[in-house]
């Protein structure tokens, strides 16, 4: 029990942030929640001790993903492109290092908002790889685990991702 317990403490930052990205804030906490509770069922099946990490990333992957497809069949819309309970959309839930003074934050609001339109029009899964590579810093090899797929399934997936996402951001006039 109390091995479980350091290790949820250790790997909470981590989740939070991924569910949080996938959910928003309303929901992410409950989506944390409900993810180490099925870990903690699913721990005398745990076979590798050392991919707790990918492990854990997937169960809260999978978590908010099934929340996301509850939330879309009841309300016709996702979630996880809605705004949070202060009108924050998904990218203003990622933390900014670089504060914008003045000038920069009309310019920096107007980006995020043509940013999350492109974000919004991919798809699920293209989105959820993005979103674990650029926002979480996830390798290929923990991506490719907490979608359960394959390292090469992760790469095409960013791959086609970061292109379809660039087309987007041109029809708008960004370019990168």
């Amino acid at each position: 029990m109390e091995a479980f317990a350091t290790v949820f403490e250790q790997h909470r930052p981590l989740m939070h942030s991924v569910a949080y990205r996938l959910v928003g804030g309303s929901d992410c906490d409950d989506v944390v929640m409900d993810s180490f509770l099925k870990a903690w069922r699913s721990l005398p099946g745990m076979r590798n001790l050392d991919a707790v990490r990918t492990w854990l990333c997937r169960m809260v992957r999978n978590t908010a993903l099934d929340l996301l497809r509850k939330r879309r069949r009841e309300q016709g819309h996702l979630v996880e492109d809605a705004p949070d309970e202060d009108g924050n959309g998904i990218l203003d839930r990622v933390a900014d290092e670089s504060a914008p003074t003045g000038g920069q934050e009309g310019e920096r609001n107007e980006l995020v908002g043509v940013l999350q339109q492109a974000l919004a029009g991919l798809s699920d899964e293209h989105r959820a790889v993005i979103l674990l590579r650029e926002a979480d810093g996830l390798s290929y090899k923990e991506i490719a685990a907490a979608t359960d797929t394959s390292i090469g399934t992760v790469m095409s997936r960013l791959f086609y991702a970061k292109r379809k996402l660039r087309n987007l951001l041109a029809e708008q006039g960004v370019t990168l």
